[in-house]
């Protein structure tokens, strides 16, 4: 179980993303093993050929609506997947790093996990209203920890969301850019 999984939506170049290849960078430094596990979407993109050849694997598959699936090696990984994560994670993950607070909702209830990391990346700006859209349950866990990296944020989902917030939290400075 020396293996962490970083769960995103998407490997475009821009800022989640690029600390997504931070974290793997960072995690394969420290002697882990690294799987990146992009969620709802199979496009190949920028950074897939990153990762290969850093030898980091990434799995596209879907985390929900296994119903909808058509494809049969899609439906098979999907609940290969779906059931490793919510039964076994554990046992084969030591961490788990969810890249953004929008992507929580979609693996909140797939990803079982007592070392779940919700890695914080917007800022209310870039919502309407400037408030987040986020479900408060998502923070009722005790277990978990919201990372933000930078004071801003936690300022704000704590002026938001309050009492509401059980999780752990913590500010982390981002990584020093490496090529």
């Amino acid at each position: 179980m020396n293996e962490v999984l970083i769960i995103s939506d998407h490997l475009i170049m821009a800022g989640a993303e690029r600390l997504i290849y931070e974290l793997a960078y960072f995690a394969q430094q420290n002697n882990l093993k690294v799987t990146v596990l992009i969620a709802n979407n199979y496009n190949t993109e920028y950074y897939d050929a990153v990762f290969k050849k850093m030898g980091i694997r990434v799995v596209r598959t879907s985390l929900q609506g296994l119903n909808k699936l058509r494809h049969p090696v899609n439906y098979f990984r999907a609940l290969y997947w779906q059931t490793k994560l919510k039964h076994f994670a554990a046992k084969y993950f030591k961490s788990i790093h969810v890249i953004g607070l929008y992507n929580v909702h979609k693996v909140i209830d797939t990803v079982i996990h007592p070392n779940r990391f919700f890695w914080h990346v917007n800022n209310a700006v870039q919502h309407p209203e400037e408030r987040y859209p986020f479900s408060p349950a998502n923070f009722q866990n005790s277990e978990d920890t919201i990372v933000y990296i930078n004071p801003y944020q936690a300022d704000e989902i704590s002026r938001q969301y309050g009492d509401a917030i059980k999780c752990k939290t913590q500010i982390f400075k981002l990584f020093i850019a490496h090529e």
